[in-house]
């Protein structure tokens, strides 16, 4: 059964203490319909990240949040008051262009999109266990730290949910995803701990995305994947990728979304 996905685009609001410095920082996000009308908006819940810049400006910030929250929760002309602070922005703000995107429903995407780009990371503690060569965890962490440094987390969808490709019932999420010429390809880290099992489920969800839209699928692997889960992913067309070569995964994706 085909999955109806809708279609979404947004814009993220930045905020630059130092106009001569291309460090910025995201505050607020702008969820939109593909007929172009406001869904919904959202402030960073936080400016902790601030805290530490000296050039920060957060009275003003505290004040524009304040304005924002109030016209967002009273609903009285909230789309055109984004209109006009889009319009009318002081010069260390700036408005992303629009990236267009396929999802869920409008509530659920718009907490991904809250909790991709303005949610402050908490700082926790992590068993040893959890981080260790191999894990998945260990793997992905690796995957952001690469795309950190090519400059690509703000290019590639975070945290995608792809279960509804299989039911309405099903939640399924993959680590990354990005969409050049039509086409959607997706980035996922696997486990060297349980790579038969997350590769068996991994197939089961990508066969029934591809059998629905253009689609594919890089799962990235510790270099000494075993032979037999390197078929089971081949077999489902996903492309097996080694941690070792990131970079090189990295620059691929730079050069399919032509930066």
């Amino acid at each position: 059964m085909s999955i109806e996905m809708n279609s979404y685009k947004f814009q993220l609001l930045r905020y630059a203490p130092n106009r001569l410095s291309e460090e910025f920082y995201n505050i607020a996000v702008f969820l939109y319909g593909a007929e172009g009308r406001l869904l919904d908006a959202r402030f960073a819940p936080d400016f902790f990240r601030l805290r530490c810049n000296p050039l920060a400006d957060l009275p003003f910030l505290h004040a524009l949040k304040a304005d924002f929250e109030e016209r967002r929760l009273t609903g009285e002309n909230f789309s055109q008051f984004v209109d006009e602070m889009k319009e009318n922005l002081s010069q260390s703000l700036q408005v992303t262009e629009e990236k267009f995107f396929l999802g869920e429903e409008a509530g659920a995407e718009m907490s991904r999109l809250t909790r991709t780009y303005l949610a402050t990371p908490r700082r926790r503690e992590m068993r040893a266990s959890e981080t260790a060569p191999g894990t998945r965890r260990h793997i992905l962490n690796r995957m952001q730290e690469t795309f950190r440094l090519y400059h690509l987390i703000d290019r590639l969808d975070a945290d995608v949910a792809v279960g509804a490709y299989v039911s309405p019932r099903f939640t399924y999420r993959l680590d990354y995803a990005y969409t050049p010429n039509g086409r959607t390809k997706y980035l996922h880290a696997l486990s060297e701990r349980h790579d038969l099992a997350d590769a068996s489920r991994l197939c089961f969800v990508f066969d029934r995305i591809r059998a629905q839209i253009p689609a594919e699928l890089t799962a990235v692997v510790a270099d000494a994947l075993p032979e037999d889960t390197r078929s089971l992913l081949e077999s489902s067309q996903i492309r097996p990728w080694p941690v070792s070569r990131l970079d090189d995964l990295a620059v691929t994706v730079r050069e399919e979304l032509s930066l």
